[in-house]
């Protein structure tokens, strides 16, 4: 259901990426297009679903336990990803190096298949 994007678990955070100012990230443009292209992914409540989740987004989501997360906070996770690099030149590059958006995507990945 969710192979559009789960292809790339482990697969983003040894991407060359670049940040432009006022283009985002640059290297994970497939990744990104893959996202809005799969319908009723992006979760368009995203803050609102992190906050019944417990996460202060103030402080960034690095610290979400993505291992035991359901279906509902990974998407939000990789929402906010994604909506914030708009907002933010660099965080989907930094979220990605980080290796949470492969862990977040991994977890997809188990969710989808389990």
């Amino acid at each position: 259901m969710f192979e559009r994007l789960t292809k790339y678990a482990g697969k983003l955070a040894d991407r060359n990426m670049n940040v432009e100012l006022g283009g985002g990230t640059l290297g994970l443009e497939d990744f990104v297009d893959d996202f809005y292209e799969l319908d009723g992914f992006a979760d368009t409540s995203y803050f609102e679903t992190l906050e019944r989740h417990g996460i202060d987004t103030s402080e960034g989501i690095d610290s979400c336990d993505i291992d035991h997360g359901d279906i509902d906070l990974i998407r939000a996770c990789i929402t906010w990803c994604v909506r914030g690099d708009r907002f933010c030149d660099g965080l989907l590059a930094a979220q990605a190096r980080s290796g949470f958006l492969d862990r977040c995507l991994s977890r997809l990945k188990e969710l989808d298949e389990g």
